[in-house]
């Protein structure tokens, strides 16, 4: 049987400590490609399971567009407000459907996001007389990053209750599965 000593015993082991570093962080354009790559999917295939191959060359896709532009942020917001206007059209007649993800991010694919800039650029230009007009929208993608930067309890339940005050629980839905697949994914 064994026996406890009352005497303390002095470790000459140091102290170890997890510190968070560099060792494996990502660049600003890296995190918003991740953030943006997790709305598309949530908001248009979120009950398919794709290959990591399927994953990565979507992707792939998706920082191409990023690294096209002036203002990696700037563009993040627009790309979650095409990839709301594709939901929306998918689901706005039957037989509607998204190809896969390395499909649709095609550049060369007329069809997929990039079908969605002349969308886009109409709203752009309807909110120059009118800049409530599809604001939700706007919204929605403002969150996403905000939420992507900064997965607080604080942040969701700003946003959360953003999307209730205003009446939009399809937003909110998406809002919190985005969120859920954020956290737990990590695709």
């Amino acid at each position: 049987m064994r026996q406890s000593t009352t005497s303390k015993q002095i470790s000459s082991i140091p102290e170890l400590k997890a510190i968070r570093g560099a060792l494996f962080e990502t660049s600003p354009v890296e995190n918003l490609v991740n953030a943006a790559w997790n709305f598309a999917y949530s908001s248009l295939w979120n009950s398919t399971y794709f290959s990591t191959r399927e994953i990565n060359i979507a992707k792939e896709k998706i920082e191409e567009y990023f690294t096209l532009v002036e203002n990696p942020r700037s563009a993040f917001l627009s790309f979650c407000q095409r990839v709301l206007l594709a939901r929306q059209y998918v689901n706005g007649a039957k037989g509607r459907f998204m190809p896969l993800p390395s499909v649709w991010f095609d550049k060369n694919n007329e069809y997929g996001f990039v079908g969605t800039k002349d969308w886009y650029t109409q709203i752009k230009q309807v909110r120059l007389s009118l800049p409530a007009y599809k604001e939700e929208i706007k919204a929605l993608a403002e969150a996403i990053l905000e939420y992507g930067e900064e997965p607080s309890a604080q942040n969701f339940t700003y946003w959360r209750n953003y999307f209730i005050e205003r009446g939009t629980p399809g937003l909110l839905n998406l809002f919190q599965v985005a969120a859920i697949n954020q956290q737990y994914l990590k695709a």
